[in-house]
């Protein structure tokens, strides 16, 4: 039974020791490769700054010149053409 035991914490230990050094590494990495490619991702996010502001001004403007009719068309169509391929 003490073998057991001792196997047992062995393992606990080595799982639990290999478990901190991979946060440890993991951590590590998404810091330098934030630091190597700091440009990129801050270029990256001011072109999805703009199109997030372009895209609130499209919607907004489609929303005012759709008349609620077609709106209600272009609704149950596509309702309509997903029932019928979903009933399968």
């Amino acid at each position: 039974m003490n073998i057991g035991l001792e196997l047992a914490l062995t393992g606990m230990g080595t799982v639990f020791s290999f478990l901190v050094v991979l946060i440890f590494v993991t951590s590590f990495m998404s810091r330098l490769a934030l630091w190597f490619d700091q440009s990129r991702f801050a270029a990256k996010k001011a072109g999805q700054q703009t199109i997030d502001s372009s895209l609130k001004q499209t919607s907004a403007s489609s929303k005012q010149d759709m008349p609620a009719e077609l709106l209600t068309a272009v609704v149950s169509a596509a309702i309509h053409q997903h029932r019928s391929r979903t009933r399968d």
